[in-house]
């Protein structure tokens, strides 16, 4: 069994929502569409972006199905379809990785539970052996982020723990962009592993310390900047590298101080294509504030820099 070996952007895929909160699953194919369009290499279903502890087990399995059907249609497997699941109680999540096996996943993925924490390393590996046992034909991808999850254990130790003890592990999503720069000592413990970078913030940094693959919720509705900073590294042009990065930074920035987390999809809004509201406790945006995000970011001409012309319907 290998690694997926991607090189280029995955994106943490949204959830889409009708107006009262039910799955709208008859936009995945469209999602799906669109990113391919932009060159995207991935989708990563159901992690933090796509809110999948926030919705019950049947509902992720559906998703699931959605969403790698849709990747199925993309020629010649170019798109590879992830999906985490991660949830407190270990048979559920066993139980979410034979249904994402059955459907055909190129991989699976999972946060550690969160309520009862492993206290070291081992517990955790051990902890993720239900997941592996139930999807025994599919990579495996640990997803480290520390800063939701609340185990910031040593990946390094858990990478050399888990080598040994879980047959399909073969890489990490790593969220925690504080601590990007493992890259080499992880590369070191597992040389034939393949760790995915996880900040869309510390893109540029990534590519830097050589992380071909990069999973990131902005990746939806920003992509051509990230390609940008990715060109003009490989040309050699840190100048534009830099600005490139530095203009993703500040779509980030307005994006929170205007939005919150649910200005994720109000910006995949502006591409056209409307993925619904956030599911609580995460807080829906009002109108008022989709358009003081609208207007900071025409100002700032990222329509253009992304190539978006459709406006925000408020």
């Amino acid at each position: 069994m290998k690694s997926l070996n991607i090189d280029g952007l995955v994106a943490a895929s949204f959830t889409p929502t009708k107006s009262n909160g039910d799955l709208n699953l008859n936009l995945v194919p469209k999602i799906v569409d669109y990113l391919a369009q932009q060159g995207i290499k991935g989708i990563y279903i159901a992690g933090s972006t796509g809110e999948g502890m926030s919705h019950t087990d049947s509902e992720r399995m559906d998703l699931a199905a959605a969403y790698i059907e849709a990747a199925k249609g993309v020629g010649e497997g170019k798109m590879k379809s992830i999906v985490q699941v991660g949830h407190n109680s270990m048979r559920a999540s066993a139980e979410l990785a034979a249904h994402a096996e059955s459907l055909g996943a190129d991989a699976v993925s999972a946060t550690p539970p969160g309520y009862f924490k492993p206290a070291n390393e081992v517990e955790l590996v051990d902890s993720l052996l239900p997941i592996i046992e139930a999807s025994s034909n599919t990579p495996f991808y640990y997803y480290h982020i520390p800063f939701l999850s609340g185990i910031a254990l040593n990946p390094m130790t858990f990478t050399d723990v888990a080598m040994d003890r879980l047959a399909t592990f073969k890489g990490i999503k790593y969220s925690d962009g504080s601590t990007l720069y493992n890259l080499p000592l992880l590369q070191k413990v597992a040389p034939e592993l393949e760790f995915l970078a996880g900040s869309d913030e510390a893109y540029i940094n990534s590519l830097v310390l050589g992380y071909k693959g990069a999973v990131g919720s902005t990746y939806n509705f920003a992509a051509p900047l990230y390609q940008k900073v990715r060109t003009a590294f490989e040309a050699g042009d840190m100048e534009q590298a830099r600005l490139w990065q530095a203009r993703a930074l500040e779509m980030i920035e307005v994006l929170f101080a205007t939005c919150g987390r649910g200005g994720l999809k109000a910006m995949m809004r502006m591409v056209g294509i409307d993925c619904g509201p956030v599911r609580r406790p995460l807080l829906p945006v009002t109108d008022a504030q989709v358009k003081q995000l609208e207007v900071k970011l025409t100002e700032m001409g990222w329509f253009d820099w992304v190539d978006a012309r459709e406006a925000a319907v408020v």
